[in-house]
């Protein structure tokens, strides 16, 4: 294959991050849904947008990007130098795209590595992990881990290292490697200490000093690194053992702090104080609690919600971190404070108020990681289905419009398909009820419809770990995005773990995607044919067909279906067992059912997405404007 034109790499990267940037605007502009004539004229016109742009994009990577990717072409070291210099800037502006970024690193860092080119490939490398921190799933921080401890095991050969641009990334690479928001066990509170000993051994290191002394403040890196293990040893639900409280206290903890001055020190010093004091029997659970709440009503600094990056935000960083700790110490069952219930509720306020506050499509994966890390947290105390579904809906989803848009048009459709069987075939609830009679069934409708209802909004919750896969529809997906979205119920079964929405719903969750015969399907080690409510997982599974089918609206990258007759005769002939063909027969056969379910699907669609953008995501009381980044176009 013919040589790529130098230039033409920058050319397509600045293009289609232009593109994303548009489509982006037009989101934003849909956030303005005052009048469903034009609202629904700008929707068509961001569905023609992406379509469109999908079938361009595809068209430019076939020759400057698959071929790479398949091994067909080889980098030479002039194209692996564009394509470095361009993945650097989407990479450095937060623009995670797996296949421009991602993929491209793993060739660069191997082309690298081939021609012995140490500080390239320290760089790559160090690129390749930023792009997977930037994602919510354990899977991508993995990932990232991996990579940055690849970087910092150059640290033994440091001043040999030429470029500084190199060295630093080896140094930077400590610090991330530290970082972590879900330590799961003592062993791994270790390994990150064993990570922060031999940074600080590395920076204290003379001929280290020498080197790069004036170029950075190692001292000041150090209590940087001291920071981030801190929060990294506390975000866990795994009891500390002694061996590191007592290293927290000795090395991490600065002096002096006491509960009569607290409320004057950083966010990390108070909370793992009060951490080191419960764990360590000094503080009962109940005081734990008093002194975190004071601690949390006393810090007044506001939030500047116009920063592209919150994670360089004070006063999100404080606020957040200390709220995942209240809401995971109010869980604790010795807490017996007769204020729990009040002390929740002020909390929960203060959080949706955060997240409601925050731009739409703004700090999105960033925003998502703590996302989700306090709503497991705050999902063990909310008492009420009714409140936590309010928290899912209103919060995680409301910042995922797609996945938001889909759930509520999936319950549409779900519902119908519910009452339908209801009224025509109530046999088919006779196990989920354990009863044999029909009138018993019939008059069980509501509860039936509620729960369809509820499992629809639910079903897809695990997709707020992989947001800006659901939301990347600019292009093909890559196997390892595919893999991420096939982990979507296995993440919101995580999510809603050890809450009331998960003992009630996590069959649904866990089983939406595999087939009627359970044989099929993902995720792997789930049985749904073992289920008490595997009805209303058949339901959900071809509700869920039916709307992705037939979305002429939010899907670019397939020509959508009608119901009838397209969809319709394809489940019915099913062949792969993968739909309840006792559902189908009944819904296809029931003219008033499937009239209902094309006009859901149909012109239906758009009174149901003008009604959510309105209601759920729209907000004319603040700014509709959304802040988007501006792309540096060289």
């Amino acid at each position: 294959m013919d040589a790529i034109e130098k230039g033409r790499i920058t050319e397509f990267y600045n293009r289609y991050r232009e593109n994303l940037i548009h489509s982006m605007a037009i989101e934003a502009d849909l956030m303005i849904a005052d009048d469903r004539q034009g609202w629904v004229a700008k929707l068509r016109q961001k569905s023609d947008f992406l379509r469109k742009t999908y079938q361009e994009n595809e068209d430019e990577l076939a020759v400057l990007i698959y071929p790479y990717v398949k091994k067909e072409k080889k980098l030479d070291l002039v194209t692996a130098t564009e394509f470095y210099e361009n993945i650097c800037d989407m990479t450095m502006n937060a623009e995670n795209d797996s296949l421009l970024t991602t993929e491209m690193l793993k060739l660069l860092k191997e082309f690298y590595m081939e021609n012995d080119m140490e500080d390239e490939w320290i760089n790559s490398t160090y690129m390749l992990a930023l792009t997977y921190a930037d994602r919510s799933d354990d899977i991508s921080a993995e990932n990232a881990r991996d990579y940055f401890e690849e970087v910092s095991r150059r640290s033994d050969r440091y001043c040999n290292i030429k470029s500084w641009d190199a060295r630093q990334r080896v140094i930077q690479s400590f610090f991330n490697c530290i970082t972590d928001k879900d330590v799961q066990s003592n062993e791994e509170r270790l390994e990150r200490i064993v990570l922060y000993e031999n940074a600080n051994r590395m920076i204290s290191r003379a001929d280290v000093r020498e080197l790069d002394g004036t170029r950075l403040d190692f001292d000041k890196f150090r209590d940087d690194m001291r920071i981030n293990l801190m929060w990294a040893l506390i975000r866990s639900d795994s009891v500390p053992n002694r061996a590191v409280i007592e290293y927290v206290v000795r090395e991490l903890l600065p002096d002096g702090i006491t509960r009569e001055n607290l409320n004057s020190r950083a966010s990390v010093d108070a909370v793992t104080y009060v951490w080191c004091n419960l764990h360590s029997g000094m503080i009962s659970a109940n005081l734990a609690v008093s002194m975190l709440f004071d601690y949390y009503r006393a810090q007044t600094d506001e939030i500047d919600y116009r920063k592209i990056n919150l994670f360089y935000d004070d006063a999100y960083e404080s606020k957040i971190t200390c709220m995942q700790e209240c809401f995971r110490v109010l869980a604790l069952p010795e807490v017996s404070l007769n204020e729990r219930e009040q002390l929740f509720y002020e909390l929960a306020t203060e959080f949706k108020h955060i997240y409601t506050s925050t731009p739409y499509l703004a700090n999105n994966n960033y925003i998502n990681d703590d996302l989700c890390q306090t709503v497991r947290l705050m999902l063990r105390i909310a008492t009420e289905e009714t409140e936590a579904l309010t928290y899912v809906r209103d919060v995680i989803l409301n910042r995922n419009a797609m996945t938001l848009i889909h759930s509520l048009m999936l319950a549409n459709i779900a519902v119908t398909i519910t009452k339908c069987l209801v009224d025509k075939a109530p046999e088919l609830f006779f196990d989920m009820l354990n009863t044999r009679d029909p009138r018993h069934v019939r008059a069980k409708e509501k509860y039936l419809i509620d729960y369809t209802e509820n499992s629809a909004q639910l079903h897809d919750v695990g997709k707020a770990y992989i947001s800006d896969v659901i939301n990347l529809q600019t292009r093909r997906l890559t196997d390892e995005e595919f893999g991420l979205i096939r982990m979507h119920p296995t993440f919101g079964d995580f999510l809603l773990k050890d809450t009331k929405l998960g003992a009630r719903y996590r069959d649904v969750i866990l089983g939406h995607h595999k087939g009627f015969d359970g044989k099929g399907g993902y995720p792997f080690g789930f049985d749904n044919t073992q289920s008490p409510i595997k009805i209303i997982i058949d339901i959900i599974t071809i509700a869920d067909c039916i709307d992705a089918a037939t979305d002429t609206l939010g899907r670019n990258y397939t020509r959508c279906k009608k119901w009838v007759p397209d969809m319709a005769d394809e489940l019915s002939n099913d062949t792969k067992n993968r739909y309840n063909q006792a559902i189908l027969s009944v819904i296809c056969r029931d003219k008033k059912t499937s009239d209902t379910i094309s006009y859901i699907t149909d012109e239906g669609r758009k009174d149901t997405y003008f009604r959510i953008y309105r209601d759920y995501i729209s907000d004319e009381k603040k700014d509709s404007t959304v802040e988007i980044e501006t792309v540096k176009i060289k």
